[in-house]
């Protein structure tokens, strides 16, 4: 279900015994590239992407915020 790709073991996720009432949320994404260099967290905080600890999970970037990192990423095309 999860490719291989998952930060938990197939034990764990088969120990949450999803079923329809109690599904699993499980996220597909595509990796474009690594961001090289890496943001450091430092600059991230300038960029006010982030305003203190950067979060544990998934989280929503807004469009604000999201225009001022996208330079900065060198995705190798022009977002």
């Amino acid at each position: 279900m999860t490719g291989g790709r998952s930060v938990y073991s197939e034990t764990e996720l088969n120990q949450w015994q999803a079923t329809p009432a109690r599904p699993v949320k499980v996220i597909n994404y595509l990796l474009v590239a690594y961001i090289e260099p890496p943001i450091d967290l430092s600059e991230l905080k300038r960029l006010g992407i982030f305003t203190n600890h950067p979060p544990q999970s998934i989280f929503e970037i807004n469009a604000t915020k999201l225009a001022t990192l996208l330079p900065r990423l060198s995705l190798g095309f022009t977002p």
